[in-house]
């Protein structure tokens, strides 16, 4: 019953049901081994760098696939059949995009008909971010909205063969149009024209995750789409217009950089404990004694600069939170700035038994419930493959995907 009270609260009230889409979608997407629970101030960095965009996207030009299919869709008579066809001409774009083979981004190239995630569902946020979409709410919410608009308008205006009935897709209206035939366009691929990515330059350029707008100051698209060639860094942090950024955005993404490097440490060290708990099980040392020299290089790595940044800065978390409505735990903050105080004498770590406790209290408290900490559970160590996590990059793996798309559509 708890379930159903659930729903048909999310369902009454769009602002707050944007809020658990967008949750779920981070849940979906993001990196399921969040062993340390620091999830929520990853997320709230990501949303202000790349608003827009989440870990399961692929290619730039689904914004524009998503929404055309939408339009498709939204021509239809009653919001069962809106859903249905939508869900039909995402199978039909699947297999007209099939031509391209595995690795270029096809969303469900090998489930097809079968796959359960449509492209719709894992750009429906993105594109309210980047207010392409304007209702809110999910996509049952948007076609009974499209339905509504029908029947209460049902405005005529003039077209070249009479009067015609205004009708609302529920998305902007000002987009490129769709190549002929869409979406079985033959030889349809993601190559955007140029009016395309002069429009989603435009549109990524002004997104915000926070309704005031507060949070634009951080968007790192007004500067990095000028950079018109194909990118490579490895990190966010190391785009070579990092010079150009705005103070508050070149700000933030330092700060980001530095949490990302301090607290790929603590994975690391985590990861250093459970191998000692394979090692007391009786398995082979091979696994501790790789992640103690990584702990090695990283300690010869890290920058008190960046320590102290972090401290410096961690009491932000919470503005952050809020501007992007996630909730950041003051557990989670209470654990970084314990494992920020170690990180002052990096090189003792690996003998430190207080930052091992910090490191396993933190993944017990998050995992014992469930019975899968691995600190405690030799059953959940079993399973262990041998590693987790790794260094945040806070989705600059998918802008730097998205940002190449932009930069390789042809020039007017």
């Amino acid at each position: 019953m708890a379930s159903v009270n659930f729903l048909g609260w999310i369902d009454h009230d769009a602002r707050h049901e944007e809020d658990v889409l967008r949750a779920l979608g981070a849940a979906k997407g993001h990196d399921a081994r969040d062993e340390l629970g620091l999830g929520t101030m990853r997320d709230s960095l990501a949303d202000l760098l790349f608003p827009g965009l989440s870990t399961i996207q692929q290619r730039a030009r689904y914004f524009f696939f998503v929404q055309w299919c939408c339009e498709l869709a939204a021509a239809h008579s009653d919001a069962n059949r809106i859903r249905d066809k939508l869900r039909e001409y995402e199978v039909a774009l699947i297999k007209t995009l099939s031509h391209l083979g595995e690795g270029e981004g096809v969303i469900g190239i090998l489930s097809q008909e079968e796959l359960e995630r449509m492209p719709s569902e894992i750009y429906w946020n993105g594109l309210f971010v980047l207010g392409m979409r304007q209702y809110g709410g999910n996509r049952q919410r948007w076609a009974r909205h499209v339905v509504a608009d029908r029947l209460s308008r049902q405005t005529d205006v003039f077209g070249d063969s009479g009067p015609k009935v205004r009708q609302s897709s529920g998305f902007a209206i000002d987009r490129p149009d769709p190549p002929v035939g869409f979406p079985a366009t033959a030889a349809l691929d993601f190559v955007l024209t140029h009016p395309e990515a002069e429009y989603l330059r435009k549109r990524l350029v002004d997104a915000c995750v926070d309704s005031s707008g507060q949070g634009r100051r951080f968007n790192l698209f007004g500067t990095f789409t000028k950079y018109r060639r194909t990118m490579t860094a490895a990190h966010a942090w190391d785009h070579p217009r990092i010079d150009k950024l705005p103070g508050e955005a070149r700000e933030l993404l330092l700060l980001a950089a530095a949490f990302a490097k301090l607290m790929h440490g603590a994975v690391i060290l985590y990861n250093v404990c459970v191998a000692r708990k394979q090692v007391e099980d009786g398995l082979s040392p091979e696994n501790l004694e790789r992640h103690l020299r990584s702990l090695t290089e990283w300690t010869g790595e890290l920058s008190p600069a960046d320590v102290d940044l972090v401290r410096q800065r961690l009491v932000e978390f919470h503005e952050f939170g809020r501007l992007t409505r996630h909730r950041i735990d003051p557990k989670a903050i209470a654990f970084v700035e314990r494992w920020t105080d170690c990180c002052t004498t990096p090189h003792r770590l690996a003998d430190s038994v207080a930052a091992s406790r910090i490191v396993c209290d933190r993944e017990i408290f998050l995992k014992k419930g469930a019975g899968t900490s691995r600190i405690v559970s030799k059953k959940a160590r079993a399973r262990w493959g041998g590693e987790s996590g790794g260094m945040m990059d806070f989705r600059w793996a998918i802008a730097k995907r998205c940002l190449n798309d932009l930069a390789a559509a042809p020039d007017a």
